[in-house]
């Protein structure tokens, strides 16, 4: 009796570790970068945000270079397949907030924030509007197996 509370309580424990990794587990990620350029100049401080049809939102913010890396959920990469791009950029002298400092999970909410209210601003922003909202931005990338050799990003905007 106190082997099969044993293997029994053995085996609960186990379920739950098992459980317990598949929501940390998540899709398949692979590592992303790339950089971004307005204009032929990087651009520094701002979101880059890769939308999957599913829903899944992969974030980045560009460095002084234009160079991002892509998160999702927290976790380094971005999940595979295709993906519609947005960038963005709040101009942090009209009271933004500056991108270069956010958590991954703070990207994705103000992403969902702007995806929301659409392609509305108080002031003009530092990049065209048309890149915010990447269901509208007309930019996109596929995201492959094999690593950041693979999935290396140029994404080069314009007025």
């Amino acid at each position: 009796m106190l082997a099969r509370r044993f293997i029994l309580g053995a085996f609960l424990a186990a379920s739950a570790a098992f459980v317990g990794c598949g929501g940390e587990g998540g899709p398949s990620l692979s590592p992303v970068k790339g950089v971004v350029k307005y204009n032929g100049a990087p651009v520094q401080g701002a979101s880059v945000s890769f939308l999957y049809e599913s829903g899944q939102l992969a974030v980045g913010a560009t460095d002084a270079s234009g160079s991002f890396s892509l998160t999702t959920n927290g976790r380094p990469g971005a999940p595979l397949g295709a993906a519609k791009v947005g960038v963005n950029k709040v101009d942090t002298a009209a009271g933004g907030q500056d991108t270069t400092t956010m958590k991954p999970e703070d990207m994705q909410k103000m992403q969902m924030e702007i995806m929301k209210r659409g392609n509305q601003a108080a002031a003009k922003p530092p990049l065209p509007l048309k890149y915010q909202d990447p269901s509208k931005s007309g930019l996109t990338a596929e995201v492959a197996a094999g690593g950041v050799d693979k999935n290396t990003f140029e994404f080069n905007l314009v007025d």
